[in-house]
This record gives C-alpha cells, structure tokens and sequence, in this order.
C-alpha cells in the first residue's frame, strides 16, 4: 500500500471516529436539559396567530414552530417543511414518547403527513393550528376527535433524556413520560366517542370567547401628502387622518372593519370613510369604503365648489413593515396609497388630471396593533 493510500485510509477512519463522538456528544442530562428548554421555548409563543410560511416570532405555521423552537432551543436545525421534519426524526413507539419528541399527523385526504406539534407531557402537545375552533400557537390533547382521529405517529429528533429523569422533574410539569401518557393507536381511536362530546360541549360553551381571541384592533396616525397639483407639481399637505380597525386574524385571509376620521385640509373637508378591508398576513391590506363627507370641498388650491360622493368612497391599500414589539404592542410603520372619488359640482365626472390631484393621496404613519382581548 503506497503512502498516500496509507493517508487516505487513515483519514477516512478519523473522520468515521469524529463524527461517531459528535453523534454521542449529547448525554441523557443534557438531552433532558435540551427537551426541558424546548418545552420552555415552545410555551412562551402560545397565542401567537397562525400565517403560513411564517418561522416567528409574531406568528407561525406548524413546521416554522418547529424549526424556531429546536434551533433556539436546542440548536437543532430542522427542514421548514412537515414531511421534511418527518423523514429527519426516529419514528418511535407511543408508549417510549418523552417530553421534548414529535408528534405527527395525516389531517389532509391524501394521507400524507400533514402537521406536526410538540408533545409536553399527560396527551398534550403544542402547535402552530390553522383551522379549528382555536388557531396559532395552543396547546391541544391527543385525546381530542380531531387529533386522535388524524394522529400518525411520534419522531424523534433529540435523544431520550429518560436516564435523567429526577435531574429536571422540578422544572417541566411530567418531564419523562410514563407509558400511560400516550396511549397507543388503539387506546386513542378507544377514546374518541367520549372526547368528541366533550369538545363540543367545551366549543359551545367557549365560541365567544374563540372569537375573541382572533381579532385584532389596530389604530394608526397618517400624515397625509400628495405630490401634485392640478396645475403644478409640488410636494403638498393634505392632511391629517386616524384609522382604527379590527380584523379576524384566524384566516390566511383578513376580514377587517374599521373607520377613519380625516381632515382633508387641501379639499377643506372633513371625512368619516367606512372601511371594509382584506388583510394579506400582517403587511399587506387593501380596502373600500363608503365616505360621510361634512362640508363643501373645493378644488385643491383654489376655491371652486366641488362634490364628495358618499359611494363610491375610497379605494386603497396599505404597506405594513414587520412590527416592533413592547410587550403584547405591535408598533409598525404604514404606507397608504389611496383614491377617493369627487365630482363636478353638477355631479359630472373630473377630468382625469383634476380627478388624480383631487382624490389620489399618499398616507404615511405609524401603526399600533394589539390583540383586542386586552381592552375586555
């Protein structure tokens, strides 16, 4: 054997040994510590909104809770899709399930693996929800129909930490699993008459309050401009609005309600629009809206009589920055492009020059959102 086959061999060999200690590096305590910090991790997002796509820490999907909580917590990179996640973990036996492993389910007609949460002990596990009676970030029961029903299997990602076991009793409620915790697939689909009728019973008595726990109220402070007019082009004040609004925020797509008070100071009017939105996520919202027009408003920069028409209103859409957190506020920072309609005094339409410099208005400001079961 020549000396550089010699080297190669021997390489080949350290390697195989490196990688063999980093697999072992993780002893039972440690494990156990890893899965109590996961546990830990995973509990402080509860109440974040479900959005697709989304890793945190304002809003999650299934497997983007997934990949924040091991990589934070454990330094553990996961895969940012369930399947992915799936074939990454050790498929286990229910009754060897720990606190710390995964749990997964086939919740789409196909049969695949579709959703994925984190077991913490006594049939419960956290997940990022999107449907259901509650959504984003909860805490549900293996013994719920739904879940028991669509349960597939538990992975492992972090090894057992079951040696360890009274090293971190005192810091995780049921920290290692006793085998009655999760029971096997029999003893779940046993369960699922009795649970079923007790989730209706809680879903009727708690609907009120599920809705509750999705809206959000935002209101926003715009310092109105526009950048021409009708016979000149010039950076321009139009005024100054306040926006207040609240949006269902369980749905990928936002129903929101709102009003505006706006002071168009260039049309010499006072405005109360009616606003009917759709939010997309946190950072995109279009509206319409109905206008309540008090006063006569005149043509920017002079003092012809024009007309507000109540419908149609306005048309607009607003641009929202990622938010800055203090506490349970959201502050952001919003960008608003829109039209509101005007005629001629005898009801005929503008011609498209004036119609732009009189209706179309930019809005820039700041945005507090915070989820309206604060105020009740």
């Amino acid at each position: 054997m020549t000396i550089s086959k010699k080297l190669l061999a021997l390489a080949v060999v350290a390697l195989a040994f490196v990688g063999h200690c980093a697999a072992k590096t993780m002893t039972t305590e440690q494990a156990a510590q890893a899965r109590k910090d996961i546990v830990a991790q995973a509990k402080q997002y509860i109440g974040c909104p479900y959005r697709s796509g989304a890793i945190g820490p304002d809003a999650f999907d299934c497997s983007g809770l997934i990949y924040t909580v091991f990589r934070d917590a454990a330094g553990t990179q996961m895969p940012r899709s369930v399947k992915a996640i799936y074939s990454k973990a050790k498929i286990i036996k229910t009754d060897e399930a720990e606190v710390g492993d995964l749990i997964f389910f086939k919740t789409t007609g196909d049969g695949s693996i579709s959703h994925v949460g984190i077991y913490i002990g006594k049939n419960q596990f956290i997940h990022a929800a999107s449907d259901g009676n509650n959504t984003g970030v909860i805490v549900s029961s293996l013994k719920e129909k739904y879940y028991a029903s669509s349960f597939a299997a538990v992975g492992r990602v972090i090894p057992s930490g079951r040696a360890a076991k009274e090293a971190v009793a005192d810091s995780v409620d049921d920290e290692i699993v006793s085998e009655e915790d999760i029971p096997d697939r029999d003893d779940i689909r046993d369960a699922v008459e009795e649970s079923g009728s007790k989730s209706k019973e809680r879903g009727s008595s708690n609907s009120s309050g599920t809705w509750l726990s999705n809206l959000v109220f935002d209101a926003t402070l715009f310092c109105d401009w526009n950048f021409f007019l009708p016979t000149r082009f010039m950076l321009n004040w139009r005024g100054i609005s306040l926006e207040t609004n609240v949006r269902y925020a369980a749905w990928k797509f936002q129903p929101g309600v709102g009003t505006i008070l706006r002071y168009n100071h260039a049309s010499k009017i006072f405005q109360i629009p009616i606003v009917f939105s759709m939010n997309f996520g946190d950072y995109v919202k279009i509206y319409a809206s109905p206008v309540i027009n008090f006063g006569k408003p005149t043509f920017p920069d002079s003092d012809s009589k024009i007309d507000g028409s109540f419908f149609p209103g306005i048309l607009g859409v607003s641009f929202q920055t990622p938010k800055i957190k203090a506490g349970k506020v959201g502050i952001s920072f919003v960008q608003d492009i829109s039209y509101t309609v005007y005629n001629d005094s005898d009801g005929g339409a503008m011609p498209f020059h004036d119609s732009m410099a009189t209706g179309l208005v930019f809005s820039s400001g700041v945005r507090v959102t915070l989820p309206l079961k604060n105020f009740l």
